[in-house]
């Protein structure tokens, strides 16, 4: 069987919640026992697992699929996670960086991030708050003042 999560990650990968907001949104009604709050001391990739097929360029929509892995192995440091995400396109040249990419299912880095683990109940899976990501987005903005990137990942 199949597992899935719905992540959330700022939108700035290097964005760390303090102590004082991770304990208001343990505070939300949607903060359950399968939600966890991850912050790391490095930025680290969150895919979207089996979801994940190409790489675009975000200004000509070039398959970057090759270019890609190496631009991501030049951008991470064993003992410091990635920390050059800057890139320049090799199709038009244009200056972005690895998590502005086009992915095909969005895809990101991040320091901190909260992860909902999906729940099987008779073989459904049961991600009651996937149903409001939106919602739930919305809310850790205004908590937080930053955009946050839902990711769905596919185990």
């Amino acid at each position: 069987m199949s597992d899935f999560r719905v992540e959330f990650i700022p939108e700035d990968p290097r964005f760390v919640l303090n102590t004082q907001t991770i304990d208001e949104i343990k505070n939300l009604s949607w903060y359950k026992d399968n939600v966890s709050i991850i912050v790391n001391d490095t930025v680290q990739f969150a895919d979207c697992g089996a979801n994940f097929e190409y790489v675009l360029c975000p200004f000509c929509k070039s398959d970057l699929m090759e270019w890609w892995g190496d631009a991501m192995n030049k951008a991470y440091s064993n003992e410091a996670g990635f920390i050059y995400l800057d890139v320049i396109t090799p199709c038009c040249n244009k200056n972005t960086t690895l998590h502005n990419l086009d992915y095909d299912f969005p895809q990101g880095f991040y320091t901190t991030m909260i992860e909902m683990e999906a729940r099987y109940h008779q073989s459904v899976i049961q991600v009651p708050q996937e149903l409001h990501k939106e919602k739930i987005r919305q809310e850790l903005f205004k908590i937080t003042g930053i955009n946050w990137r839902i990711i769905n990942t596919h185990i």
